[in-house]
């Protein structure tokens, strides 16, 4: 009799010594773990009304610009030049608001639950978001050039323009190479 009730003092003991060993802090980080989930739902809902800002903006400025054009039509090279740097510009709000959009979806697949993606948008881990987000970057930047190259008018250095640009694709094409 004394040797079971002995078991069961030393079986009950280490019980009582994976308690007291555990962290004082886990418990807190526990907490605030499970809790965060309405963070990452701020960040996505956030990151969705610029999106959407972005999306409805430039659609306006696509109306407006095409309705100055129709009512007020001049065949003017210079003029077509111009449009043409606008309408680059619109595309890369569109582009902007893309990676804005891929934010929202991609937080919300990694923190909150699974979204609907489309196939191409494949995000397991916060490089494969990254790598999403820098690759719009990039072509957001090829974009931007092109609008301003097109109105470029020799009153700027736009070669000092353009190897800065072309500085920060060349890294983050490195980055994004070195990465996989």
């Amino acid at each position: 009799m004394n040797e079971s009730h002995g078991e069961d003092e030393h079986s009950a003991e280490p019980e009582l010594m994976k308690g007291a060993c555990k962290p004082r802090g886990s418990f807190v980080v526990e907490v605030i773990a499970s809790g965060s989930g309405w963070l990452f739902l701020l960040a996505v809902i956030g990151s969705m009304l610029i999106s959407v800002a972005l999306f409805v903006f430039g659609f306006a400025l696509t109306i407006f610009t095409l309705y100055e054009v129709v009512f007020d039509i001049q065949l003017d090279l210079h003029i077509l030049k111009g449009l043409l740097a606008v309408f680059i510009e619109i595309i890369d709000i569109f582009l902007v608001a893309t990676v804005f959009y891929i934010v929202a979806l991609g937080l919300y697949e990694l923190f909150i639950a699974k979204a609907p993606l489309p196939g191409w948008l494949k995000i397991c881990n916060l490089d494969d978001l990254k790598e999403k987000v820098l690759g719009l970057v990039t072509i957001a930047l090829a974009v931007l050039f092109l609008g301003d190259a097109l109105t470029w008018e020799g009153t700027t250095n736009i070669l000092a323009y353009g190897a800065a640009i072309g500085a920060v694709i060349i890294s983050l094409s490195v980055y994004m190479w070195v990465k996989h």
